[in-house]
Formats: structure tokens, C-alpha cells, sequence
């Protein structure tokens, strides 16, 4: 007998707000994303293993990592 099993990630678009990038210093549209690593058992997802929040430049595709204080700063 054998198992089936794998790390899947995916990507959640939380919401778009325009600021100032810190790699490129231009105030664009920036992107925060959740990404999510699951395990998965028979492409069935079981647990899930990471979660963060990163923070996409729409201009020249900087990313950085965000807390969640950081993401509740952004959104207001």
C-alpha cells in the first residue's frame, strides 16, 4: 500500500491599496496576498503547515513580508 500525499500553496488576493513601495519608492498600487501551505493526502488538503501575508509592488514586483499589524496599517 502507498500514499499519495504533497505540499500544496496557494494564494489569496486580501485586498489592493495604493502606497509608497520600499524597493522602488514609487507610491503604486501594492498587493497583500496569504499564502497558504497545506499538506495533502490523496489531493484531499489535510492540515495547514504556513500562513503569511506578503505585500506585493504592482510597479516593479517587490515583495516583503507582512505581520498582521502590519496588514491591519495598510488596510486603513
Amino acid at each position: 500500500m502507498f500514499f499519495l500525499f504533497g505540499l500544496t500553496t496557494r494564494e489569496h488576493l486580501q485586498f489592493t491599496r495604493s502606497a509608497t513601495c520600499r524597493y522602488c519608492g514609487r507610491h503604486a498600487p501594492q498587493q497583500v496576498v496569504q499564502r497558504r501551505t497545506k499538506l495533502s493526502v490523496f489531493f484531499i488538503p489535510l492540515i495547514t503547515l504556513k500562513k503569511t501575508r506578503v505585500q506585493i509592488c504592482t510597479n516593479c514586483g517587490g515583495t516583503s513580508r507582512l505581520s498582521g499589524s502590519g496588514e491591519r496599517a495598510l488596510a486603513h
